[in-house]
């Protein structure tokens, strides 16, 4: 094979390994989290038909719309913040135009929070003291610099 056509199939072929770089580079940047400033701006809201879903799921979604002033109060630790952009448990149920967030349908996170803030309530825990609790239990350890321990 001659050195020009050698040349021509390596090129080729560096070509088709930069193309896919890029594509794989685009991907990873378009399944990241937005930007702080535009947290809303770059998610599509999902919504969901809770005919589709498990009772216990439906049952959930229904709880939570009885209790959007207290769930809105109740801080999600499952990432939804950043992803989505939802500001609280509340979001992760119940969109802006009042539609069903597909969300917590799918998300064990919310369904954990959302079944410790049901049992919480029905006891009769005051809200600040739900959130509380909810923090304690899900929220991100402590930082070791804010713990007062030393080396």
């Amino acid at each position: 094979m001659s050195a020009r056509r050698w040349a021509g199939i390596v090129g080729l072929e560096l070509g088709v390994l930069a193309l896919i770089a890029v594509g794989i580079i685009g991907l990873i940047r378009g399944a990241s989290a937005p930007d702080g400033n535009d947290a809303t701006a770059g998610s599509t809201i999902v919504t969901a038909d809770l005919a589709t879903v498990t009772p216990a799921i439906a049952a959930d979604y229904h709880y939570a719309a009885d209790h959007l002033d207290h769930f809105a109060q109740i801080p999600c630790y499952c990432g939804c913040d950043h992803s989505l952009g939802h500001r609280n448990l509340a979001d992760c149920y119940v969109t802006a135009t009042g539609a069903w967030d597909a969300h917590a349908s799918g998300c064990a996170v919310c369904g954990n929070e959302t079944a410790t803030v049901r049992e919480q309530l029905t006891a009769g825990t005051p809200i600040d003291d739900v959130r509380t609790v909810i923090v304690d239990q899900y929220g991100p350890p402590p930082s070791l610099f804010t713990s007062g321990a030393s080396s």
